[in-house]
Parts: structure tokens; C-alpha cells; sequence
């Protein structure tokens, strides 16, 4: 039976379907000028997007800062530069957001997330985030089945309006923070070529005062120090009749000490990580009659070296190693009737092994294929969209084989937009999604469990977005209310005592939440204006597992009740000034909701001048920023303490020929 069922939702995969949004993506061509906002590629309006004018005027050294601008999002950190950063999205797990670089998916089944902390900044060019938003035709199938999108654009990825691009960054901050990029691009007609190169190093060493119940203790972060390197080459080809080929290589090396938790009279680690990872990945677009194919592949290897020389036993001292690789390969195809009606999708594969001495079987694998079927109608007052993705898992190691398949439904209602200057819409969705334990989930030693079960997440949305453009006054709002359930929550429980914890399908969670955004833009003349932006975020993430838990009805650790944003920028000519307002609510450090639980909530703000020259083909850009002005003492998660105030000094500089 299971075998028959696999043959079916093969077949079904070869044939399948996905959806496009009703804005077409064209060629994409840019003219990059680091002093204006850059429309990398066309977005409906209610889509939460920075590009590389904020991207640049932020200074943020990571992604996973970059996100934390962002309305519905939750950004939890472990420390400054080069700390783990990991997501929620409306109150659901980041395992539910599907990463997308450059339309490759990046995934990672050891842990089941992505570290943002070592996604760079430098070279992208827009970060948007789709919640409750159909993907685009060009993506892998992956983006399509998962609860939310996370997609990134980057220089090496984006033809330009010039023959030749070069691109140089050089930053200096606090706590012996470097860092530096070099870029080129050379883009033709047919041709497009890029290559670039990062390095960046700290030591980390920032002074911190932590409370402890009455209690203040203040110190020094130690074993903290970070570096890593990052270089891109990639190339494409542009063939008459639409059709496009393009192959890119990346590869990533960082080498860090992790800190750990600063608790009263104990700050003492001395545990270090090494990462190395190459990805190669092409793809090939054309049209066949009135289809558009798009077809891709991705392979991943990566090594990651644990070390832990103040562990206590017989060899005197902890060393473990990882292995994955990962293979990707798909197709995806569009058609439109030209009378209102379109149809889209597509199939992917992915392939992923790991191999370690840290779990209790050996080379565990994951057969994971994604497929759907999509139609969006474009109405004259209504645009409506149905969409069924099925997703087929297979998962075998030394000891065991277990099979998945399960079918995730989306439809979304909206209005259209009507008026030049001033218009209103509405829209509604419903989406179903899961995600698969991860192989530490699974496998870890003393801490795996094989029989946990996909955790599945139901999400229910209305919203409404207002824009007006009269005048010197642009305005553009956004309201979103939501209300999502997670069945069959993965948790880390404990067992025997505190310190020996295993994985459980143990939880239930609610969430109902609203968030609001504003974006108002104020012209005084030709040579200046001022933006604001403003964003708001309300998430209660409770705990429905059993009545009788003391946790019953409680909030879910790390996760704000109310947090928010605050932006405004001023700017005259080539020169301006901005202030950045970033707030979160108190949390808990665990799901039981008590004082002893409680991590205290903390408002942050930075403040940054910059200026610009541009001298024929050269273009110069200095900007100093003040991050944490008030240097307030805060921690995202429970004695992982971040930095106080800080400096930092950066030049971009840009040549085009």
C-alpha cells in the first residue's frame, strides 16, 4: 500500500502545477545608486520588504538584525556579531520559514534552521518576507508547501543597466569588529558575470551588567571572539526567446568561540565551533509555446567541528564532528490564458545525509519531495487563488525507516487596488503547513527521539492595507490579524533531572495576534524629505497542551507579547540623518510563566549621519552609526548578554563604467 501511494504522489509530482503572483517578474535590470531606493524586482505593496538604501543605512551586520524591522517577526539572539540567530513568524517556529537566496532554497536538516547571524549583508539587495503570500513562479517548489518565505537578493545575482560594476566596503567597529567586502559585476545583454569576497573578524570582548533577581553583576564577555570568509562567483547567459542559464558558486568558513550563558558567579567557556561549506547551484529558464519551464539544481556539502576542552572526562576534553550534504534538483513551469485565468507549479527533490559520531545511528537520510498544484483567477474586483501542495518524506538510517506524506491546502481571497492616489484592499487566507523533526531532533545522543511526528501549523488571516499619494504626503498602512494553531509541538521536556533532556510531540499552541505598519513619506522640496516608519507587532503564543499543566494557557518562552519599531530618517541632497527605535515587551525564559522566569524587556536605539559624493563614474558613501545610544543592558535569550553602546565607521564606495 505505502509503496502504491509513493508511485501515485510521483506521478503526481511529474505533472504538477504551482502559482505565480499576478505581477510578472521581467528582466531584471538595476541602477545602483547608493543614495536611492533600489526596486530590485516587483512586489505587491503588503509585502514586508527592506531594500538596499535601509539595507545600507541600517549598518546591520547580519540578516537576522535586519529582520528584526520587520512587523510579525521575532528575532532571538545569542550575542553581538557572529551570534546564532533564529526566527518566528506570527508566532510559529522558524522551522515553518523556507529560505530563499537568490531562488535557491537553503535548508539545513541537522538543525532544522538556519543561523541568520552568518547571513552578510553587504551584498544584498533586498530581504522580503512573505506571510501568507503565494511564492514566485521562479521559486523552488519548497517555498510554495512552507508557512512563510524568507527571500533574499543579492549583487551576484542582479544584471545591471551598466557594462561594468565595482563594489568596496570597509567597516570598523567596536569590540575589534572588521570588516571587508570587494565585489564586481560585468553585465552585457547575453553576458552577466560576478565575483566577490568577504572577511570580517571581533573579539567580542564587551563589557555587560546583568540582573539577577535584586542582584547586579557586571564583567567582561570572554571567549567570544568571531571570524569568517565568504566568496561568491557566479555567471549567466541571456538566449533569444526568453530562454536564461545561470550557475553560481558559494562557499562560507567561520571559526568562533561560543561564550555561553553569563550566569551569577559563572561566566567561565570555553567551547569553540569551525563551519566550512561550498554550494554550487544553476538553473535554466525558457519557453516552450505558451509555457515558461524553469528548471534548477543545488548541491550542498558542509563540515561543522565542535570543541569543548573544558568538558570533564576520561579524554579530557569534547570533540565532535558533522558532515551534511545535500542535493536539490526541480522544475517549474507557468501558463497564462491571457483572459484573467493562470496556472503554475512545479516539483523538487531534495536529498540530505548526515554523518557524525554525536548520533545514535549511523548516516541517517532524508528523501523530501514537494510538489502542487495552483490556479489564481484576476477578477475585476476580487483576485482569488487556490493552491494544493503535497509533500513526501522519506527518512531511513541504521535502525530504522519510517515514511511521511502530507497534503498542505492554500486559498487567498483579495481585492484589487482602484484609484491612483488614493485606494483601499482588503485580503483573507488560510494555509496549512508542517515540518519535519530535524536529525538532532532525531537522533542526538541521550537526547533524539524516533518517534516524533511532523509538528503541523493552521494559519487563518484577514488584513487590509491603505495607501494615498497626494501632494508632498505619501502614506502607505498596513493591518494584519491573525490566528494560528500548532499541533503536535516539538519540545525539549526534561527527564531524569534538569540537565537531561529529550524531545517530545508534547505541545499545543495558540496564536492570536495583529500587527500594524505605517511607511509616511514627507517631500519639502526637490533637495530634501523625511520618512517614517512605524510598526507594530501584538503575538499571544499560549500553551494549550493539558489543563492540568502549570503551563496551561501561558505564554511560550522567548516570545514578546507586544514589540515594535520605530524609524525616521531626514535627508538633504547626498547627506542625512536617522534614528532607530527598537522595542520588546518583558518574555520568559521558560513556557511556566513566573517571576524567576522572567528576562525583562529593553528598548533600544541607534542613531547614524551619512553623506555621499559622486564624482563622474565614482560614487562615496561614509556613515557613522551609535547602536544602543542609551546603552541599555538587555538579552534576547536569558544570560546571553548583548552588546552595550557601540561604534561604527563604514565606506562604501562604488565604481561604474
Amino acid at each position: 500500500m505505502k509503496r502504491s501511494i509513493t508511485l501515485f504522489y510521483l506521478l503526481i509530482c511529474s505533472l504538477s502545477f504551482g502559482q505565480v503572483i499576478d505581477q510578472e517578474l521581467p528582466e531584471v535590470k538595476v541602477t545602483d545608486n547608493l543614495t536611492t531606493v533600489i526596486k530590485v524586482i516587483r512586489l505587491e505593496d503588503r509585502i514586508s520588504i527592506l531594500k538596499r538604501a535601509a539595507i545600507l543605512e541600517l549598518q546591520a551586520e547580519d540578516v537576522g538584525q535586519l529582520l528584526q524591522k520587520m512587523e510579525g517577526v521575532q528575532v532571538k539572539s545569542y550575542g553581538g556579531l557572529g551570534g546564532m540567530k533564529t526566527i518566528s513568524v506570527r508566532g510559529i517556529g522558524g522551522q515553518h520559514t523556507q529560505l530563499i537566496i537568490d531562488g535557491f532554497a537553503v535548508s539545513q536538516d541537522q538543525s532544522g534552521q538556519i543561523n541568520l547571524g552568518q547571513i552578510q549583508t553587504e551584498n544584498v539587495e533586498s530581504v522580503f518576507m512573505l506571510s501568507g503570500k503565494s511564492s514566485f513562479y521562479l521559486s523552488p517548489a519548497s517555498s510554495f508547501a512552507a508557512g512563510n518565505v524568507l527571500s533574499i537578493s543579492t549583487f551576484e545575482n542582479t544584471f545591471s543597466n551598466v557594462k561594468n560594476e565595482v563594489r568596496l566596503t570597509q567597516k570598523i567597529g567596536s569590540f575589534g569588529q572588521t570588516d571587508s567586502y570587494l565585489g564586481y559585476k560585468h553585465s552585457t545583454d547575453k553576458w552577466f558575470f560576478a565575483a566577490s569576497g568577504k572577511y570580517r573578524m571581533a573579539n567580542g570582548e564587551y563589557p555587560f551588567s546583568v540582573r539577577n533577581g535584586s542582584n547586579f553583576y557586571e564583567g567582561v564577555r570572554s571567549n567570544n571572539q568571531y571570524q569568517d570568509a565568504n566568496g561568491v562567483f557566479s555567471i549567466s547567459r541571456n538566449f533569444n526567446k526568453g530562454g536564461k542559464a545561470f550557475i553560481s558558486y558559494r562557499t562560507c568558513y567561520s571559526d568562533q568561540e561560543l561564550p555561553g550563558a553569563v550566569i551569577l558567579y559563572n561566566d567561565n567557556s570555553a567551547q569553540t565551533l569551525s563551519q566550512l561549506s561550498h554550494r554550487i547551484q544553476g538553473s535554466y529558464s525558457f519557453q516552450l509555446n505558451q509555457i515558461r519551464l524553469h528548471t534548477f539544481a543545488m548541491a550542498t556539502i558542509s563540515n561543522m567541528e565542535y570543541a569543548d576542552s573544558s568538558y570533564l572526562n576520561a579524554a579530557g576534553g569534547m570533540f565532535s564532528q558533522y558532515f551534511n550534504k545535500s542535493l536539490n534538483t526541480g522544475v517549474n513551469a507557468f501558463y497564462s490564458t491571457g483572459n484573467g485565468w493562470q496556472y503554475s507549479g512545479g516539483t523538487e527533490q531534495q536529498m540530505s545525509l548526515l554523518e557524525s559520531t554525536m548520533i545514535s545511528v549511523n548516516s541517517p537520510i532524508r528523501q523530501h519531495n514537494f510538489s502542487f498544484v495552483s490556479v489564481k483567477h484576476l477578477g475585476r474586483i476580487f483576485r482569488a487563488t487556490a493552491q494544493l501542495s503535497a509533500q513526501y518524506v522519506l527518512d531511513y538510517s541504521s535502525i530504522n525507516q519510517s515514511e511521511e506524506f502530507h497534503v498542505n491546502p492554500f486559498v487567498q481571497l483579495e481585492t484589487k487596488e482602484y484609484g491612483k492616489r488614493e485606494n483601499l484592499e482588503f485580503y483573507t487566507f488560510y494555509r496549512n503547513s508542517f515540518r519535519m523533526p530535524s536529525f538532532n531532533e532525531l537522533y542526538y545522543n541521550n537526547i533524539g527521539n524516533l518517534d516524533l511526528i511532523p509538528e503541523k501549523a493552521n494559519q487563518f488571516a484577514i488584513g487590509a492595507q491603505h495607501k494615498r499619494i497626494k501632494g508632498i504626503l505619501n502614506v502607505r498602512s498596513k493591518l494584519n490579524l491573525y490566528y494560528n494553531l500548532v499541533a503536535n509541538k516539538i519540545i525539549a521536556v526534561p527527564t531524569k533531572n534538569l540537565f537531561i533532556w529529550s524531545m517530545q510531540n508534547v505541545g499545543k499552541v495558540q496564536v492570536l495576534g495583529f500587527d500594524f505598519s505605517t511607511d509616511i513619506y514627507l517631500k519639502f522640496s526637490d533637495k530634501s524629505f523625511v520618512n517614517s516608519i512605524i510598526n507594530y507587532t501584538y503575538q499571544s503564543v499560549i500553551d494549550l497542551t493539558d489543563k492540568t499543566s502549570p503551563t496551561y494557557r501561558h505564554q511560550v518562552a522567548y516570545l514578546p507579547v507586544h514589540s515594535g519599531n520605530w524609524d525616521i530618517s531626514y535627508h538633504y541632497k547626498k547627506h542625512g540623518i536617522r534614528s532607530s527605535i527598537y522595542a520588546n515587551s518583558l518574555r520568559y525564559s521558560l513556557n511556566e510563566n513566573t517571576l524567576g522566569n522572567k528576562v525583562d524587556g529593553f528598548i533600544l536605539v541607534d542613531l547614524s549621519v551619512f553623506t555621499s559624493f559622486i564624482i563622474k563614474k565614482h560614487e562615496l558613501r561614509l556613515q557613522l552609526s551609535c547602536k544602543n545610544i542609551l546603552n541599555t543592558s538587555y538579552a534576547h535569550v536569558r544570560y546571553y548578554v548583548m552588546p552595550g553602546r557601540n561604534y561604527l565607521l563604514s565606506l562604501n564606495y562604488a565604481l561604474r563604467y
